[in-house]
């Protein structure tokens, strides 16, 4: 009916489902017992004061608001400027992430500048290399060339947990379900291309395909998942 095609549309509808979803993250966070894998190779960028992309899968995007403490390390996060994505940014927005609306395939480069000048600032940035719409784990070039005008490298990380639903959505969303067991994986940082070459970039983007690939495996296999 279209009245409720409105209300769900409205800004009001928006609030109350994004405070819903971020009160669902913290439920499944409290109740489930972590574990935390290659931590220090963020903390070494901290003590260094160096800055980098944070890469996850667009299907692992449900528990990364818990990845670590976002208020002592700002982080923003590259989002759609569709609806999806704005719903995204609303929830994340409960955990104090902030979000540049725009898209590293279609037309961004509004959202470069903006991803730019963060990192410039020494804050951290957020992408799903397969986001908004995939190919599903398939990186796209535009993270390797930000990576490259910003000369800084980017680090991968995942998730998994044991009771989970996979959604069959494009991305194969992983929806973490509550009083289970859950990993946070970090991967080896993967450096910007030697070059603005062509072929530079794409041996670097298949790097970084291939490894965040076999990261969220592990974390899979690390939770009890073939």
């Amino acid at each position: 009916m279209k009245w409720i095609r409105r209300f769900l549309r409205s800004d009001f509808a928006s609030r109350t489902l994004t405070f819903l979803a971020a009160q669902y993250i913290r439920l499944v966070f409290a109740t489930s017992k972590w574990e935390t894998v290659g931590i220090g190779i963020p903390e070494s960028y901290f003590q260094a004061k160096k800055t980098f992309i944070l890469c996850f899968w667009h299907g692992r995007l449900g528990m990364m608001a818990c990845s670590w403490k976002w208020k002592e390390h700002p982080i923003h996060m590259l989002l759609s400027a569709h609806r999806d994505g704005q719903l995204i940014g609303q929830t994340v927005a409960h955990f104090g992430i902030r979000s540049i609306a725009g898209s590293t395939q279609r037309g961004g480069m509004q959202a470069f500048r903006g991803l730019l000048k963060t990192l410039k600032q020494g804050d951290i940035v957020g992408i799903t290399p397969d986001g908004p719409r995939g190919p599903c784990q398939v990186a796209s070039l535009g993270v390797i060339t930000l990576a490259k005008l910003a000369n800084v490298d980017m680090v991968p990380i995942t998730f998994s947990t044991s009771r989970r639903f996979r959604l069959k959505t494009w991305d194969r969303f992983h929806f973490p379900l509550p009083f289970g067991r859950g990993v946070f994986l970090w991967g080896n940082p993967v450096p910007p291309p030697a070059s603005n070459d062509a072929t530079d970039k794409e041996i670097t983007r298949q790097l970084l395909e291939t490894d965040m690939t076999a990261l969220q495996d592990k974390a899979d296999q690390l939770i009890g998942h073939s």
